[in-house]
C-alpha cells in the first residue's frame, strides 16, 4: 500500500510543479508584450526626447540589461502621480537602475 501512496504523491507533486512552471512562463511572456506605444500613452510623453527615452529603455529590457521588474515598478509608481508622469518615471528609473549598477541614459 505504501509504494502506491508514494507514487501518487510523487506524481501529484510532479504534475503540480509542471503546471506552476508553465504558468509562470506564460505570465512572464505576457508581461513582456508591453509595446513602446503603450508606454508612451501611459506616461503622456510629449517630445521626441521623451519618446526616445522610452524606446531606449524598452530596448534595454528586451536585451536583458535592464530588469523587467524594475521597469514595470517604476512605470506603475509613475502612473499613480497626478501630473508629470513621464518625469517621475524617468528619474525613478535612472536612480533605481544606478543603485543596481546599471546606467540608463
Amino acid at each position: 500500500m505504501q509504494p502506491i501512496c508514494f507514487r501518487w504523491v510523487f506524481g501529484s507533486l510532479a504534475a503540480l510543479s509542471l503546471v506552476l512552471v508553465i504558468g509562470l512562463a506564460g505570465t512572464a511572456q505576457a508581461q513582456t508584450d508591453l509595446t513602446s506605444d503603450q508606454v508612451k500613452v501611459m506616461l503622456h510623453t510629449a517630445t521626441p526626447e521623451e519618446n526616445g527615452f522610452i524606446d531606449r529603455t524598452l530596448a534595454m529590457v528586451q536585451a536583458g540589461t535592464l530588469p523587467l521588474d524594475l521597469f514595470e515598478t517604476c512605470l506603475i509608481w509613475a502612473r499613480r502621480k497626478p501630473r508629470h508622469q513621464f518625469q517621475f518615471f524617468k528619474q525613478a528609473l535612472i536612480l533605481r537602475a544606478a543603485d543596481q549598477g546599471i546606467t540608463v541614459q
